[in-house]
């Protein structure tokens, strides 16, 4: 693909992190950003935005997005008026570009490629500015952490069920004391994880119901920061009172994975070794892993090591059997974590960076410890 193409990207910012990536301006309605060869950007906006885009967008320029003749064709003919004025007639689109947009703007003459890794592969190098935002919420996120197993550790038991403010303590009222928490801090939280018992047996299950005493707690929070959009992650398993010995040995095993992948983390590894070493673990303590393609497991290691982290919850690169290797201005989390349907599941979860210079450094600061 020619890389002289100007790149162009039409969406609304509060969800499409690439345009908000490329723009700096978070807008709840669609806009044009043309990125010119060089680097130059150039926004159009709704008259309604204009002003405000003025003052926020890190664009270097700022153009109203007007309608062309054509008014049956909506906001296509506002972008194609937008290209032309540009000299845009032949651009490079994202992969989550809208596909009817792109028909009707082939229909009026521009020439569309699909480039899928350049903006990819920027988002996906950390400045040490962005490993400072994700940093700052780590920090906000273990805050919360705390909260809730305080929370835990204070809570009586009656017949089994932990008992908060008199009533029976349910999945959905810790998780919304956790998100109330992670608000005030300036942090959106939407469904994060709480999930006790079986129903943590799951990876994602949000986790419904009363929380009992003795069984494994599954914690995952991956809130996003309201200012700089970029995310934390990270997961914890309690036990309020003993754990069985088969929590015990799940807990153990998931540790141990965890601290082998963090040994073995350095600039140029191959990921899937990392993920490979984290399998021979689980398999050495007797339990199954994740193999062919279309199988599902019922209890063992069911998922990736981990995962790139940034203006997404999940973004590249992959901790996984791909073929990638760590690179620096890679943030990725280090999740394994074991299942079982009869149980539960036990999964503990840290961030970690890889700076320009080739640091690796745990973002995370916060104890393993299982039992409450």
């Amino acid at each position: 693909m020619p890389a002289q193409l100007p790149l162009f990207h039409f969406a609304q910012s509060y969800t499409d992190s690439d345009q908000y990536y490329l723009t700096g301006f978070l807008c709840p309605d669609p806009f044009a950003v043309l990125e010119l060869p060089g680097g130059r950007t150039i926004a159009a906006v709704s008259a309604m935005e204009y002003g405000r885009a003025k003052k926020e967008s890190k664009c270097d320029e700022l153009d109203l997005l007007i309608r062309g003749k054509n008014k049956s064709g909506g906001i296509g003919s506002a972008a194609i008026e937008f290209l032309k004025k540009h000299g845009a007639d032949h651009i490079r689109v994202l992969p989550s570009f809208p596909v009817g947009l792109a028909r009707y703007m082939e229909n009026e003459g521009i020439y569309i490629e699909v480039d899928s890794k350049s903006v990819k592969e920027r988002r996906r190098a950390k400045s040490a500015e962005e490993i400072g935002y994700i940093e700052s919420v780590q920090r906000k996120t273990e805050g919360a952490m705390t909260m809730a197993r305080s929370l835990l550790a204070g809570c009586p038991v009656r017949k089994g069920i932990l008992q908060h403010e008199g009533s029976d303590l349910v999945a959905e009222k810790l998780r919304s004391l956790i998100e109330l928490f992670l608000l005030e801090r300036g942090l959106d939280c939407v469904d994060s994880i709480v999930a006790p018992g079986r129903a943590a047996a799951a990876p994602h299950n949000r986790g419904l119901g009363t929380i009992s005493a003795g069984v494994p707690i599954v914690i995952d929070l991956f809130p996003r920061d309201r200012i700089t959009r970029y995310h934390s992650d990270m997961s914890r398993t309690f036990v309020v009172g003993s754990a069985s010995d088969a929590v015990k040995d799940m807990h153990s095993a998931v540790a141990q994975a965890q601290d082998i992948a963090l040994k073995r983390l350095k600039p140029g590894v191959l990921l899937a070794d990392i993920h490979r070493a984290v399998c021979d673990v689980f398999q050495a303590r007797g339990y199954r892993v994740a193999g062919a393609p279309g199988k599902v497991l019922k209890r063992g290691f069911l998922h990736s090591t981990g995962h790139g982290l940034g203006l997404d919850v999940h973004e590249a690169p992959s901790v996984s059997p791909d073929e990638d290797e760590l690179r620096p201005g890679d943030v990725i989390t280090i999740e394994p974590g074991l299942y079982d349907n009869r149980i539960g599941g036990v999964r503990i979860e840290d961030v970690v960076a890889v700076t320009a210079e080739g640091e690796v450094r745990n973002l995370t600061r916060f104890d393993r410890e299982l039992e409450i």
